[in-house]
């Protein structure tokens, strides 16, 4: 369930930009030349397709504009997207960027246009405070438009901490539940008092991943510094480990047949996770309905995931691309690609709406909103570097070998460590 899918690179290679690239680009590389209408390029999920046959016909308000969108699987849009701007020809107007993925274009910024420059400070009030921000490169110019977000709770399953004894109701949850070592501490009463001792959790990567996005650095800063030997990077491995020492961990990877039998036959008590986890819980334990609730992670909020809407320098007419964004991702046009593909919107304003409050059985009729609003409101600004990948591979990689070979923790962390430091190093990362 990982989302983590950086590609640690520059169009150029890492932290270069191509050379000759800079400057305004001619509309003959627009993949919308010759046609009345501007390119979208999207993956399946990541828009609502009833609002993008809307916008086939017209946009509303926008005379005369009609914007054509193509579906490219989610695992190629980033490459061919970097491909066609190395090529200069077929470039989309308008692109979908993971939230993830956004920082891997910073070094080419200038291939993408600055939405400041269309007006894009008229609408900021609109959206979340944080993911606005994180729509900027470095050097401040805005590249993002917020198009949803992924805030975090803990989940957890009602019945299994109730015959523990332990507090069950989600407000008792977060009050004696507030921090990471309350967590590992009603793990280990779960394991005590439940029979067939449940896990807290699937594995220890879900942890030391949701400790660090609480964070504002990862494991590099904005200053092209390696810092992933810092403290906020090792206490997310000293939970983990801890998790893993207290055998509360089941050891198992997310979105495996062995991982949708664990939720469903109750072997695991918990997933910390982001809301759109909440379809794929339905599909793999549908059985568990009415068993589970929400409440805040431990720790307070984060975000886990989202995406952004961008407009390359080829695009052919940029006021009408940004009269696009701002259509499809108004408050109403939010509400209702929640409605039809759950995305979360990034407009606050929308989750006063009475479609985002209604009771939902699986949750036992808890209204998801009511954790996951205040979680999104207050979800920490992230860092991500566009090296992202390159620097925290080594640290999944040897929570891997520790939870799966029996590695020895402390040699683990030098390991991690010295592999990321090395490597990017080698990248020019300081």
């Amino acid at each position: 369930m990982s989302r983590r899918r950086f590609l640690g690179a520059s169009l150029g290679g890492a932290g270069a930009a191509l050379p000759g690239l800079a400057g305004c680009g001619a509309p003959s590389g627009s993949a919308s030349a010759g046609t009345g209408h501007l390119s979208l390029w999207y993956w399946k999920g990541a828009l609502s397709e009833e609002l993008l046959r809307t916008a086939r016909r017209g946009v509303p308000g926008v005379p005369g504009l009609r914007v054509q969108g193509s579906q490219i699987p989610d695992g190629d849009i980033d490459s061919k997207v970097r491909t066609s701007l190395a090529a200069r020809a077929y470039v989309p107007d308008i692109t979908v960027a993971n939230s993830d993925n956004l920082a891997t274009f910073f070094p080419d910024e200038n291939e993408f246009l600055d939405l400041r420059m269309l007006g894009a400070e008229s609408v900021r009030d609109r959206y979340l405070d944080w993911k606005w921000k994180s729509c900027f490169t470095p050097s401040g110019r805005m590249i993002g438009f917020p198009l949803d977000a992924g805030p975090t709770a803990l989940y957890y399953r009602r019945d299994l901490f109730r015959e523990a004894g332990l507090a069950h109701e989600p407000a008792d949850v977060a009050e004696t539940i507030p921090s990471w070592e309350k967590f590992i501490a009603a793990g280990k009463t779960l394991r005590a008092k439940v029979p067939g001792k449940p896990y807290l959790v699937s594995n220890i990567g879900n942890v030391f991943q949701q400790v660090l996005l609480q964070s504002p650095k990862q494991f590099v800063d904005a200053d092209n510094r390696f810092i992933g030997d810092q403290e906020h990077v090792r206490r997310a491995w000293d939970l983990s480990v801890e998790i893993l020492r207290q055998r509360l961990s089941a050891r198992i990877t997310d979105g495996t047949p062995d991982f949708n039998a664990a939720l469903s036959g109750g072997r695991v008590a918990t997933m910390t996770t982001a809301v759109w986890a909440i379809n794929g819980l339905k599909d793999s334990a549908p059985k568990t309905s009415g068993t589970w609730r929400l409440t805040t992670m431990p720790d307070g909020p984060a975000n886990y995931g989202g995406s952004y809407l961008t407009l390359t320098r080829y695009c052919r007419d940029p006021e009408a691309a940004f009269a696009f964004l701002t259509w499809l991702l108004s408050p109403a046009n939010q509400l209702k690609s929640y409605q039809e593909i759950s995305l979360f919107p990034t407009t606050p304003a929308a989750y006063a709406a009475p479609a985002m409050h209604r009771p939902d059985p699986f949750f036992g009729g808890q209204q998801p909103i009511d954790v996951f609003g205040p979680a999104a409101e207050n979800a920490p600004v992230n860092y991500f570097s566009p090296y992202e990948e390159t620097a925290n591979t080594p640290f999944f990689q040897e929570l891997t070998n520790v939870e799966t070979l029996g590695k020895n923790p402390e040699r683990a962390w030098r390991d991690a460590v010295n592999t990321a430091e090395t490597t990017l190093t080698r990248l020019g990362v300081s």
